[in-house]
């Protein structure tokens, strides 16, 4: 039986696979201003929060350009596109599964509330979450205390929530609200990296159904 009652999913990289298009868009932003690209292993090696760190790590000068102007075209682009992603295998029957065995769920994500709810809509998930939480800014700031405020809105005792995600910083979320996590390798970051955050790792969904000790349900 579940110790958790509730699961508080990341978004992006958790539940819809858009590392390929992130190192995509990252790239035509970089050789448009003459740097070097990167690869989906040097993207993994480095991508992190807070974004403006990892914006000067990949090159961009943010003495000559601002990170807001830089994230504000990478979002432009990404928002046209972003509707080439498929959610990750297994995420359809996982969610299915997790309501099926009455526990709760819901997202938490560093993406805007806007175009977070439009995307759950999208791929017709809306009915699977209890809530769905994103940030009032399109720059990444500000998750962990959006955290604190999602786990109020949730009234679940923290040691009965388990946080999936799929970075350091979603730990850090974890860690701040009281939460369990489990983190899920996306291509955003290395398996590595993340097993410096000493919490579980899974390789792929059904992995979350057996720590949850319930069945994936098929839709």
């Amino acid at each position: 039986m579940s110790p958790y009652r509730h699961v508080v999913w990341d978004w992006n990289g958790t539940l819809m696979d858009d590392a390929w298009l992130c190192v995509e868009i990252t790239n035509g932003l970089l050789l448009s201003r003459g740097l070097a690209g990167i690869n989906p292993e040097r993207y993994a090696e480095v991508f992190g929060f807070p974004l403006r760190a990892y914006c000067q790590r990949i090159g961009f000068d943010l003495e000559c350009e601002s990170f807001e102007s830089i994230s504000d075209e990478f979002h432009a682009i990404y928002d046209r596109r972003r509707l080439e992603c498929d959610l990750r295998s297994g995420a359809r029957d996982l969610l299915a599964g997790i309501v099926f065995a009455g526990l709760g769920q819901s997202v938490l994500s560093a993406y805007g509330q806007s175009p977070l709810e439009e995307l759950v809509a999208y791929y017709n998930l809306a009915p699977h979450f209890n809530q769905v939480a994103g940030l009032d800014n399109c720059y990444g700031e500000g998750k962990i205390e959006r955290g604190h405020r999602h786990l109020r809105e949730i009234g679940v005792a923290p040691d009965e929530v388990l946080l999936v995600g799929d970075t350091l910083h979603d730990a850090e979320v974890a860690h701040a609200m009281g939460a369990a996590c489990v983190l899920l390798p996306s291509g955003h970051q290395h398996r590595l990296r993340l097993a410096t955050a000493e919490v579980e790792i899974v390789t792929d969904l059904p992995q979350i159904a057996d720590l949850l000790g319930i069945a994936m349900e098929r839709v």
